[in-house]
């Protein structure tokens, strides 16, 4: 029981310090503009990958 709390409590943590990360006044719209931009280009390469591939 107490392990599931614990590790409860750190996913929480985690999504609370991500948020904070992103949502910030000052700089959260260009940290997420940056993540747009790699997210894109993920995709991107993952259809790349699959075209290649053959599937």
């Amino acid at each position: 029981m107490m392990k599931f709390r614990l590790t409860r409590l750190l996913m929480w943590m985690g999504a609370a310090a991500a948020a904070t990360y992103y949502f910030d006044p000052e700089l959260g719209e260009r940290r997420r503009k940056d993540l747009r931009r790699r997210m894109e280009r993920m995709r991107k390469m993952g259809r790349k990958a699959r075209l290649q591939a053959g599937l």
